[in-house]
């Protein structure tokens, strides 16, 4: 009861959140990422005459096909993202050993930054 009472809570299935992307973006223009419409979708209907802000948490870019679906067009990518997809992939395969995946992280790592 005391959590009830300090926070909200809200359940945004997959059709809401493309409804989300495409209200925003019917609404304003703007294109939003499925994480974000989760929170704009949550937060509907707000309490009356409170107003709530909602913070992008990515670009919509990296959701093509969900805001394909929303939209009926995928987001345009921002060129230094189109530029990562023109990139070789690399993969490389460690296992399930703990301190395999450590040794990997610290050859790699950058120190410093």
């Amino acid at each position: 009861a005391r959590a009830a009472r300090l926070f909200a809570a809200a359940a945004v299935d997959d059709a809401a959140t493309l409804a989300a992307i495409a209200r925003v973006h019917a609404e304003t223009g703007l294109v939003v990422d499925p994480h974000t419409a989760v929170g704009i979708a949550a937060a509907r209907p707000g309490p009356p005459g409170i107003p709530t802000v909602h913070l992008a948490t990515a670009h919509p870019a990296k959701f093509p096909g969900a805001v394909e679906r929303a939209i009926g067009r995928p987001p345009e990518a921002p060129e230094a993202l189109a530029r990562l997809a023109e990139l070789p992939e690399r993969c490389d395969s460690l296992g399930r050993d703990p301190r395999a995946l450590a040794a990997y992280i610290r050859a790699r790592a950058r120190r410093g930054r």
